[in-house]
């Protein structure tokens, strides 16, 4: 139905024009704007108001910073009112059905950004021209770059999804003398060009209206393309913390492992504050990516704790200092419990055999870890570090996991 009107407004305007000289149209143009009084709105009586339709076209997301929770929408409107002063019978003006009239010589709807980034500012800069038909319907179809404010909840990043509004209305009127209606509810988009890091997943142009304001809102809905974020921030910080893993299989005797801890907990620090320049200053949400990034900072410098205790384990003195019985059992049961019941195994087969075999003992070769009283395996302070090593390890790399596993399952 829209195409049709168009073709046939466009149909008589063309007829218009082809049938009409300059000098006829200039006529019309001074005959319209004689006595014409652009600050009165277009009244048929006192009592009705002034219907002003409303159609948004989207051509494009401009910008959305979540830092600072500025939304840019590019796009024009088409709004249409009926002004039945500057209406004209066509058969007295040699057939011209449509003329184009400057937006500032007449009036027009003080269509105003309510909750605009920076200033207030109105629709229209002077610029569009008013396309008036014979029987007085105004078309007028303005663009601009709108920027309003926008609240960024960014809990889920960078799965999050974004909700933004852009109101609208004439600013100083009441509804007794303006209604600003939504034509449709439907924001076109047949220019519309898609924006690399925003997927747009719902939009809506919807009509408010009750005793003291009537206005226009202009809802997008949208959704990240999370892809980006996921490579260079999330799986960076957890490559890092599984290659501040690797600490645990560095030799002790290198020397290096306090200060290769150290530098991976910094690069995790710098990366932090790096990706915190991106977020929104705000602690009410929170980003979920803010606590496991917190998490791994965390985690790796309990890793660097870990490390000092290690060593301070391996560099001790077995004899100045022996193992206690409590910490034995533990190296015993955590780490050499396999060992254990091999050794215990093969000295249950000894002694059958020796039974069996007469008076004659039969003696296993000796073993610097199996002791001579209890046949069993020999703690000393390196093995406890070993010991403590794997164990840590293994402890860090499921917390990693669980951290990631949460991470990833709360958000998506």
């Amino acid at each position: 139905m829209k195409w049709i009107f168009l073709f046939f407004f466009g149909l008589v305007s063309l007829n218009g024009y082809f049938a009409a000289n300059i000098t006829e149209v200039e006529n019309l143009y001074s005959s319209l704007l004689t006595n014409y009084n652009k600050f009165v709105r277009p009244l048929v009586s006192i009592y009705d108001p002034v219907y002003v339709n409303v159609t948004y076209h989207l051509i494009g997301l401009k910008e959305f910073d979540e830092v600072n929770g500025k939304f840019s929408l590019v796009g024009f409107f088409t709004i249409t009112w009926i002004d039945l002063r500057l209406a004209w019978n066509p058969l007295d003006h040699n057939s011209i059905y449509a003329m184009e009239l400057p937006e500032s010589k007449v009036w027009i709807p003080s269509l105003t950004l309510v909750n605009p980034y920076d200033k207030i500012e109105t629709i229209g800069k002077g610029i569009f021209p008013v396309t008036y038909v014979f029987n007085g319907l105004a078309y007028w179809s303005p663009g601009d770059v709108i920027s309003s404010g926008c609240e960024v909840d960014v809990t889920y990043y960078p799965f999050d999804t974004q909700s933004c509004s852009v109101m609208l209305m004439c600013w100083g009127y009441a509804p007794t003398a303006i209604i600003t209606l939504a034509q449709t509810p439907e924001i076109q988009m047949d220019y519309f060009s898609e924006h690399g890091t925003w997927e747009i997943v719902d939009k809506k142009l919807n009509t408010y209206l009750d005793s003291a304001l009537s206005y226009i809102t202009i809802d997008i809905k949208m959704k990240r393309y999370p892809a980006f974020a996921v490579i260079n921030i999330v799986l960076p910080m957890v490559f890092m913390v599984v290659l501040n893993l690797l600490v645990f299989i560095l030799p002790v005797d290198s020397g290096e492992r306090v200060s290769y801890s150290i530098t991976v907990l910094l690069a995790i620090a710098v990366f932090l504050t790096l990706v915190g320049d991106n977020l929104p200053k705000t602690s009410k949400p929170t980003a979920m990516l803010s606590y496991f990034l917190l998490g791994d900072l965390v985690l790796s410098a309990l890793i660097c704790f870990i490390v000092i205790v290690g060593l301070t384990f391996y560099y001790k003195d077995d004899i100045e200092h022996p193992v206690p019985k409590w910490i034995v059992k533990i190296v015993k049961m955590c780490c050499y419990r396999k060992i254990c019941r091999r050794q215990s195994k093969s000295k249950t087969a000894i002694e059958a055999f020796n039974a069996n075999a007469g008076t004659k003992k039969f003696k296993p070769p000796i073993d610097d870890d199996v002791d001579d009283d209890e046949d069993d395996v020999v703690v000393t302070w390196k093995k406890v570090s070993r010991c403590f090593d794997r164990v840590m390890a293994i402890i860090c790399l499921l917390i990693i996991f669980i951290l990631t596993v949460l991470f990833f399952v709360l958000t998506m």
